[in-house]
């Protein structure tokens, strides 16, 4: 389920934007700024676009985002097995 964007005129967000930077990466939402010409940007923080820009990469190839549907269809079945990870 995908929740709509919270969008905001640039105007708004120049007026206090240390705070308006501080509330993006507090939520790590995105949130569109808007022109008065219409036009938008977002803004969100480095991690969250850099997670988006990974998940994309990964679904690009079919059978890798076969795969993937497989891994979280089993994941949710409880079909996992957990295991020990080695910290050397």
């Amino acid at each position: 389920m995908q929740h709509p964007m919270n969008v905001i005129p640039v105007d708004s967000a120049r007026q206090d934007f240390d705070g308006f930077v501080a509330r993006v990466l507090a939520t790590a939402e995105p949130v569109a700024l808007s022109t008065s010409a219409g036009e938008q940007v977002v803004v969100m923080p480095l991690e969250e676009y850099e997670a988006w820009q990974e998940t994309a990469y990964l679904l690009k190839s079919p059978a890798n985002a076969a795969h993937l549907r497989q891994s979280i269809t089993e994941a949710s079945q409880g079909a996992f097995v957990d295991h020990e990870l080695d910290e050397k």
